[in-house]
């Protein structure tokens, strides 16, 4: 394959700029106005583009708030990846895992609001509903990656079934302390999230262990 054929055409990084400008916009536009208050025209608007090149992108609102999402959960995934492998302990890296997370909240006000707009709307469209577990599916997977690589780190080996069980706990518990954070901001220390990781990770540690030693009892 020649070189100028392997590269993107015009045609394509314009497409590509356009989408980036467009995903931007949007999440401008979520945080100014909702997910229900904002339109197509504005998000376009908003990105110097025509509603025309909005939808050759998107198949609408609703597609282009998946995007943002998952784009937005990929980058903080990765965060959390490097927060897990430079601990030097396991509470450390549960600690940081879950600073990270207020961290986010903090930096971005309007970020869990809006998901939550969206996840009320979406439970209610078995289409939607399942696009959006989709993306959440993506999350807590990557949740128990990072505790199986924990594990394999301190010496105990991985088990798949847990490791994925504690992922959606972290999930579900991050939402949860998100979400009681919003209506009751002084009651929730930023600080919780992090310590009740540190019993999780603790608590994994020894459901690994003693899974391990049944395993062996049994071979024996």
């Amino acid at each position: 394959m020649s070189e100028s054929a392997s590269r993107p055409s015009l045609r394509d990084e314009q497409k590509a700029l356009t989408r980036r400008r467009l995903i931007d916009a949007a999440e401008s536009v979520f945080a100014r106005s909702g997910f229900h208050g904002a339109s197509v025209e504005e998000i376009a608007r908003e990105a110097g583009a025509t509603t025309g090149a909005l939808y050759s992108n998107f198949a609408g609102k609703e597609d282009l708030f998946l995007a943002l999402f998952e784009e937005r959960t990929a980058t903080d995934m990765g965060d959390y990846s490097e927060i897990v492998a430079e601990g030097a302990t396991l509470e450390e890296q549960a600690r940081g895992v879950g600073d990270h997370w207020m961290q986010i909240l903090r930096e971005r006000p309007h970020y869990f609001p809006l998901l939550i707009e969206f996840w009320t709307y979406a439970i209610r469209e078995p289409r939607l509903r399942e696009r959006l577990g989709g993306r959440f599916a993506a999350l807590r997977l990557g949740s128990a990656r990072m505790a199986s690589e924990s594990a394999e780190r301190w010496g105990m080996p991985a088990d798949v079934e847990i490791g994925e069980r504690l992922g959606l706990f972290i999930t579900a518990l991050g939402n949860g302390v998100a979400l009681q954070k919003l209506v009751e901001p002084e009651a929730v220390p930023d600080e919780l999230f992090g310590e009740m990781l540190a019993i999780v990770f603790r608590a994994f540690g020894a459901l690994v262990r003693e899974s391990t030693t049944e395993g062996r009892a049994e071979n024996d």
